[in-house]
């Protein structure tokens, strides 16, 4: 494929991917082309239907899933690798706001399995063997943490990475093995009035300059 091309190419996904998040995989190609700044031949050139082009849009989450998982695999330890693919996943869903729509189409569409769950897996026995692990924590358990985790991104910042981390690491805490040492949640404690600052910053400040 000629740079030009491949360029177009990564412009009508990115594009995709905007208008999908936005207005659901119901919404019309031709928003698409505008959007990436091309002719309607251009989309059709790459994309023939909307299925090639959602199921493009997969094979880039799976591209981004396998270098998570390639990651986790070459960490120090089967517990680091478990953080890897979590946090990777979550800024996934973060980076790719459209992904659950994709997904869910991809499942439906696609015959193959790409192999996903066993590559998981085999993480999740390292972790066991060196004892880090509860082995009554399954891969299932892990995998749906980014999940879970995931309904938190439509919080504004800075109150989203703080109360992300923190989850994150309450979550996780409950998986260690019974004889591995608790670890405190990182993050900032959310303290109730913590809470409140990050909500109403502005009003927080009035107050304490109306209250001196």
């Amino acid at each position: 494929m000629r740079v030009d091309a491949a360029a177009n190419r990564e412009k009508l996904l990115d594009a995709a991917g905007a208008v999908f998040a936005e207005q659901g995989l119901g919404a019309p190609l031709i928003a698409v082309a505008k959007l990436a700044g091309v002719g309607n031949a251009t989309l059709y050139r790459h994309f023939p239907d909307k299925h090639a082009l959602i199921m493009a849009l997969a094979a880039r989450v799976a591209g981004r899933f396998e270098a998570i998982q390639a990651e986790g695999a070459a960490a120090e330890s089967g517990w680091r690798g478990i953080e890897i693919a979590i946090d990777g996943t979550v800024a996934m869903y973060l980076d790719f706001p459209w992904l659950p729509a994709v997904l869910e189409y991809a499942r439906q569409h696609r015959d193959d399995d790409p192999g996903f769950e066993q590559t998981g897996l085999e993480g999740i026995e390292r972790a066991w063997a060196e004892g880090s692990l509860r082995r009554d924590i399954e891969a299932t358990d892990v995998a749906f943490i980014p999940l879970l985790l995931s309904g938190l991104l439509r919080l504004p910042e800075p109150m989203r990475s703080i109360v992300i981390a923190r989850q994150r690491d309450i979550v996780l805490d409950g998986f260690r093995a019974h004889d591995v040492p608790r670890q405190p949640p990182g993050g900032a404690p959310l303290h109730i009035q913590t809470l409140r600052d990050l909500v109403r910053p502005s009003e927080s400040g009035m107050s304490a300059s109306g209250g001196s």
